[in-house]
């Protein structure tokens, strides 16, 4: 699996962001222990049952841990997205990616989409380096395109601050789906596995950061003049697909 450092970087976003939300969002309310003043004289019995109906008839908010409720849902809603990504399939092409997404949302918590992009493929640093110091190039097989449907399974919800100035509020999410990766030299079923987190900048729209593993079997063809075009063997292709995105969500 070609991981470049990129990659790595936006996983150790994604779990910040986790753990920011975790911090934001208690799971369970916390119960202060109200105050029992003492007793004003020896032998004198305490109702603490009466102290603790004062207690929380004050309305002490502010020390209350509660579990609040989403302020964005995107149940029952059709999702439009756009995607922008960049994938790393093989250490000699540099590959980008632009496309987009249909899906619906069952429950804030599962949604069905399909997804599509257009690659486009270059020569990465290290195929120049080789080329300009052999005089001759590598066998390559040039991803064209991905068509697939894949299951999003929101697992938490949450709220951080950013900078100290405002609240964001992001879903984390599993997303597993199958699919068609479109190369030089055919199609081929691609399972694909991911997490992902959307960012709400309102009811309508969020951003989206996206990572999913693909892998799926290809036929390699060669770039020598002489067998240009012809296969020259197979191998399993793991590729690492990161994607920016926005979303727009219809009633």
């Amino acid at each position: 699996m070609n991981f470049s450092m990129n990659k790595l970087i936006v996983i150790l976003l994604l779990m910040n962001l986790m753990s920011s939300a975790l911090a934001a969002e208690p799971t369970s309310p916390t119960s202060p222990t109200p105050p029992v003043p003492a007793a004003s004289g020896a032998g004198e019995e305490v109702d603490l049952s009466k102290i603790t109906e004062k207690y929380w008839a004050e309305g002490k908010e502010t020390e209350l841990g509660v579990v609040q409720n989403r302020k964005y849902t995107t149940a029952k809603k059709l999702e439009i997205g756009l995607i922008f990504g960049t994938i790393s399939s093989d250490p000699f092409l540099n590959v980008h990616s632009l496309g987009g997404s249909v899906g619906y949302h069952f429950s804030p918590y599962t949604s069905v989409h399909f997804t599509s992009w257009k690659t486009f493929v270059g020569p990465s640093d290290a195929l120049k380096t080789f080329v300009s110091q052999t005089g001759s190039t590598v066998d390559t097989n040039s991803p064209l395109a991905y068509y697939g449907t894949e299951v999003k399974q929101n697992f938490l919800y949450g709220k951080a601050s950013l900078f100290g100035s405002m609240i964001i509020y992001v879903d984390l999410f599993v997303l597993a789906g199958v699919g068609i990766t479109k190369t030089e030299s055919g199609n081929y079923f691609t399972p694909t596995l991911g997490l992902g987190q959307k960012i709400y900048l309102n009811e309508r729209m969020s951003l989206n950061l996206d990572y999913r593993i693909m892998r799926y079997n290809e036929t390699i063809l060669s770039k020598n003049p002489a067998l240009l075009g012809n296969p020259v063997g197979t191998r399993a292709n793991t590729t690492d697909a990161v994607s920016l995105g926005v979303s727009f969500f219809l009633f």
